[in-house]
């Protein structure tokens, strides 16, 4: 396998110029009120939920009852199935390149920008839950039992909110049981962490919920998608898995991102000027805690960040995550109706050399550029 190493920094679609604002200036912005009428796109996704089924011979007919003993409006629909039952849709390709292998099929002038759908609000703080945390687990001779990698006092929110952009994230469980969080990036793209997906399984799916709480999308229970094909990074090419190159971008089945759904988030390369302040988002789905939704944690600090030519970067902060944050976006907003997110959540490390116990997302550019190769070639 070839090894051949490009500067990515000189190559198209490097950015420079905007900051992102600060927690103040996000303040002093007034909420962008959309029409909230959903586009006929929106109402049949959300109203219509859909299963698969492998079944045998001629196509299933399903037979509705209705459930009066159930209570009123209740239906019941039966549909004939094989030895399978309902399946969830098997991606197609997934598959992992080197960088030039990359930029050599992205279009030079595709954006990277947010694109936030008329009908949808748009607040720039969210509306944020009560907390339902429970308390610490004390042990038998004393000590409390914490969740890894959280910097005590635990700083997340939960969160249950369908504005743009914060119900553009999403919960994504695989095949092998596995679940994490990704965020929309282009009509039918999803930005996650690479080892998020089951590159191993031979026969595999990963499904995408977004705005996801307590079983089902908020946004209405028809608005999810399996994916059909990932493309990522090859480890390899440093010699074994890296932090800094722990991303992968989705392709749906359904088009969920357009401009009709729901839209998308912008990425942005991050920029080793903005350590040390608070501007970022982290959002994700942590399992086998107290969140029903989304958790939160808003104005997060970077604290250093590790770089090398092929445009990997590991960005360290102490933003708290748990299992199942892998894969969820730190974002800011850059200028108004702009969210972009610069790096996806990839792990804990417990002990860093110079840090301590840090947190680490995935970002560079690129990132951007495997964003942008799926928007050149998975429109």
């Amino acid at each position: 396998m070839s090894t051949k190493k490009r500067t990515v920094d000189r190559l198209p679609l490097a950015e420079e110029g905007e900051r992102p604002l600060t927690p103040f200036e996000l303040a002093q912005l007034r909420p962008s009120l959309g029409t909230g009428e959903p586009p006929p796109a929106m109402v049949e996704l959300a109203n219509h939920k859909r299963i698969h089924v492998i079944a045998d011979g001629s196509p299933p007919e399903p037979v509705v009852r209705r459930m009066d003993e159930a209570g009123e409006n209740m239906w019941r629909v039966d549909v004939h199935v094989g030895p399978e039952g309902d399946v969830a849709l098997p991606g197609r390709t997934a598959t992992r390149s080197l960088p030039e292998e990359l930029l050599s099929e992205i279009d030079p002038n595709v954006d990277l920008c947010a694109c936030r759908p008329e009908w949808l609000d748009m607040f720039y703080v969210p509306r944020l839950l009560p907390s339902r945390r429970e308390e610490p687990i004390r042990r038998l001779r004393g000590g409390l039992i914490q969740p890894e990698a959280v910097f005590p006092p635990e700083g997340r929110s939960d969160l249950a909110e369908t504005s743009f952009p914060w119900g553009n994230v999403g919960k994504i469980v695989n095949n092998e049981g596995n679940h994490g969080s990704g965020a929309l990036v282009g009509d039918r793209l999803v930005l996650t962490a690479g080892h998020v997906v089951p590159w191993q399984s031979e026969e595999w799916w990963m499904r995408f919920v977004p705005a996801y709480y307590n079983g089902q999308s908020l946004h209405g229970a028809g608005v999810r998608s399996y994916v059909s094909d990932v493309q990522g990074y090859n480890p390899d090419l440093s010699g074994g898995e890296s932090a800094g190159y722990d991303w992968a971008i989705c392709r749906l089945y359904e088009p969920l991102g357009t401009v009709d759904r729901l839209g998308h988030f912008g990425t942005k390369t991050y920029n080793p000027a903005w350590n040390g302040q608070g501007f970022w988002n982290n959002m994700g789905y942590p399992i086998n805690m107290w969140f029903l939704g989304a958790s939160l944690q808003g104005f997060i600090a970077v604290e250093d960040t590790d770089d090398d030519i092929n445009g990997g970067l590991e960005i360290e902060h102490y933003g708290d995550t748990t299992k199942g944050n892998s894969g969820g976006p730190l974002f800011a907003f850059f200028g108004e109706g702009q969210p972009r997110i610069t790096a996806v959540q990839s792990g804990y490390q417990a002990e860093d050399e110079d840090m301590g116990p840090i947190n680490v997302a995935a970002g560079g550019p690129g990132m951007s550029r495997l964003v942008a190769w799926g928007r050149t070639n998975w429109p």
